[in-house]
């Protein structure tokens, strides 16, 4: 821990020469992510491993060919500062990269103050009611993601969690290891709805809500063309280990109506 810390520290020294810092992680399942502190100023630190996480193995799996997975750190490193600058660029929502180290295969990012969507979908779930700020975060997801796709960037990890909810909706996107260029924008969708569904258990008017208000605003800067593809049977069947039947089978009739 000691030798990792270092290089965290070293890492945001080049953008924060002075200033009392602290360190803490906050994830490690498939990378190794730091939350630091300066003088009351907030970091994120992600380090790239070359580990072989549950995650992709488990998707890769039971994606069977639908979908592919980069697990080595160096180019999931290199495909995160690539597309955040292309997308960061042309206005969409991420976090900033204020520094980069190759030999520790880290970037060092703005911290992004917000709720994960995962967890407003977890309350929506318990509570069957989804509220202002979850419609408006669904509606520009959808947005975000198509105006992605439309300067051909594929997001490749489209988990919930992965959008950041500021208080009045607004949504940044984070964790583009994955992205890749020209690659499966079905597949980007069907994550982002199928993996949604799996808080649920009947699909009520909220999910329902949630699900259309995303279907809306990806059509604001996408295609009916993709929302479809997003249904076919290959993508449904790699959550089917997470997401109920149903749930999933009422997903991908409003994909097929849109």
């Amino acid at each position: 821990m000691a030798e990792e810390t270092d290089q965290v520290l070293k890492l945001v020294r080049t953008y924060r020469p002075d200033g009392r810092v602290s360190i803490r992680r906050i994830g490690s399942f498939v990378n190794d992510v730091f939350l630091v502190d300066v003088n009351g100023e907030k970091f994120v630190v992600k380090r790239y491993t070359n580990w072989i996480s549950l995650k992709w193995v488990t998707l890769s799996l039971y994606g069977l060919g639908s979908v592919h997975f980069s697990i080595s750190g160096r180019r999931r490193m290199e495909a995160e500062y690539a597309f955040n600058y292309l997308l960061s660029r042309r206005g969409l929502r991420v976090p900033e990269i204020l520094g980069a180290d190759l030999r520790s295969r880290s970037i060092l990012f703005s911290y992004v103050p917000g709720d994960g969507l995962a967890t407003l979908l977890s309350k929506m779930a318990q509570t069957g009611e989804i509220g202002q700020r979850e419609g408006v975060a669904a509606h520009t997801a959808g947005v975000l993601m198509a105006e992605a796709h439309r300067l051909e960037a594929a997001l490749g990890d489209t988990k919930p969690e992965n959008f950041i909810v500021a208080r009045g909706g607004d949504v940044t996107l984070v964790d583009l290891e994955q992205a890749r260029e020209n690659g499966d924008y079905s597949w980007d969708v069907a994550e982002f709805l199928y993996y949604s569904g799996h808080y649920w258990l009947p699909f009520n008017n909220a999910l329902s809500d949630y699900v259309d208000d995303f279907i809306h605003g990806y059509l604001e800067a996408g295609t009916t063309r993709i929302l479809r593809r997003a249904a076919s049977p290959k993508y449904v069947r790699v959550f089917s280990v997470w997401t109920p039947p149903n749930i999933l089978l009422s997903v991908r009739k409003r994909l097929l109506a849109s």
